[in-house]
């Protein structure tokens, strides 16, 4: 578990499973995030096996500290020194108020400082531009679009790349 101010990251808990089935559809995950149907079944199913915290994947619970839980956190380790974030924030009332940023904040440090990662990246649609200042308020560097990068809501859809060094992150 990580915290900050408040703000607390923590492994899922077969308790949680629940809202995760909940928070897995548009409303929740709002304009820019697809999803994929999951019945609680096949949520326990995948959470048996590792707990949704392996050595390539982690998805992880944001919460305010009143143990209100607001969103997730997705790393994928993809290669060595190559890990990439995604963050949702599933509970409307929460976007907004900095909690965004303070996540992806916990989340880079946590990793540059118990992984040997030397790169984070993080992607976006090209119209979410709440997300974008997030990675940019959060000291990532944009690289690019990536043209036609995800299929959502019918239609093949521009990303931009972000990304942060180990070296921008831990001398700020």
């Amino acid at each position: 578990m990580i915290t900050n101010n408040g703000l607390i990251i923590r492994t899922l808990e077969e308790k949680d499973l629940q809202l995760v089935k909940k928070w897995n559809n548009q409303q929740a995950r709002g304009d820019y995030q697809e999803f994929n149907f999951q019945s609680l079944y096949n949520i326990k199913k995948e959470f048996e096996k590792d707990g949704f915290n392996s050595e390539k994947f982690k998805m992880l619970l944001i919460e305010i500290k009143d143990l209100n839980p607001i969103g997730l956190v997705y790393i994928n380790f993809v290669r060595k020194g190559l890990a990439r974030i995604g963050i949702v924030l599933c509970e409307k009332n929460s976007r907004g108020q900095g909690f965004g940023s303070k996540a992806t904040d916990m989340v880079t440090k946590y990793i540059f400082n118990n992984f040997p990662i030397e790169r984070i990246e993080a992607d976006t649609d090209l119209e979410n531009i709440p997300a974008q200042r997030v990675l940019l308020k959060s000291d990532f560097k944009k690289e690019g679009v990536l043209r036609h990068f995800r299929y959502h809501h019918g239609e093949w859809r521009d990303f931009v790349v972000y990304s942060i060094l180990r070296k921008e992150r831990l001398n700020n």
